[in-house]
């Protein structure tokens, strides 16, 4: 009866291994030998990147086999690239599918420098409607500080009262409640040329406080570009925890440079 039983078992063994060899694959795709732009200073590393329902489940030596395998060897894999002046607050409403940003490998975009497509009372219902009809790419947006500026006092020169300064402040919190990221200036363009630097620390202050950025875009991109860049280094230190600079090309070289 032992040695029928052995029998049995040994019989069955083959049958056994073709099942064991038709278990699903472990990811949706696997890019293996891919020189990875992986942002750890290194100009690559040799690595696979496993994927699984949409998102990156694996990075290094990937062990599991995926449904679809791409061999990348000699060529580069990186993550998404972010479009920090993006300018498709109002365009994702009418097509989602960035197909523009999309084909030049960008998938994060953050909007805003010109302005958001709403008022600041309506971000929130902004972001949901993009929400609700789908997008394509990761999304964010500042508020621009003219915004809140033109809600105060429109479109005029002239530095704000106190109680106008309060109704720009009102509103900035309110974009930040919202969600936005932090607060934009495009200071060479008006009627944000207008705004004083003073003008803009007290808004700044009002997004530092909710963790924001200030996003500026320079007033002079010409002879005042060395003194432009340094006074908002120093208005950004003052008043915000985080800043970034954008549209830095000096159009002209300074008296006695080489």
């Amino acid at each position: 009866m032992t040695r029928k039983f052995f029998a049995v078992i040994a019989a069955l063994l083959p049958l056994a291994a073709p099942a064991a060899s038709q278990q699903p694959p472990a990811y949706d795709i696997v890019i293996r030998n891919a020189r990875l732009l992986d942002g750890g200073g290194n100009p690559w590393v040799n690595a696979d990147v496993a994927v699984k329902d949409g998102r990156i489940a694996g990075v290094g030596t990937v062990p599991g086999k995926g449904a679809r395998e791409i061999d990348a060897a000699g060529r580069y894999v990186s993550p998404g690239f972010i479009d920090m002046m993006d300018q498709s607050g109002g365009v994702l409403l009418k097509n989602g599918s960035a197909e523009n940003k999309l084909m030049m490998g960008v998938t994060t975009v953050i909007a805003g420098e010109g302005g958001t497509p709403v008022e600041a009372a309506k971000i929130g219902d902004y972001f949901a409607q993009l929400e609700r009809q789908g997008i394509a790419v990761n999304f964010g947006t500042y508020y621009a500080a003219h915004q809140a500026r033109e809600v105060a006092m429109g479109d005029a020169e002239g530095t704000p009262t106190s109680a106008q300064m309060a109704v720009m402040k009102r509103e900035v919190a309110a974009a930040m409640d919202a969600g936005a990221f932090g607060i934009a200036t495009a200071l060479i363009y008006p009627p944000s040329s207008f705004q004083s630097t003073a003008e803009l620390i007290e808004l700044a202050r009002v997004s530092a406080a909710c963790d924001g950025f200030y996003a500026t875009h320079m007033r002079d991109e010409s002879a005042g570009w060395s003194v432009r860049s340094r006074k908002r280094s120093r208005s950004a230190r003052r008043a915000a925890r985080r800043s970034r600079f954008s549209t830095s090309r000096p159009l002209m070289r300074p008296a006695g440079a080489r």
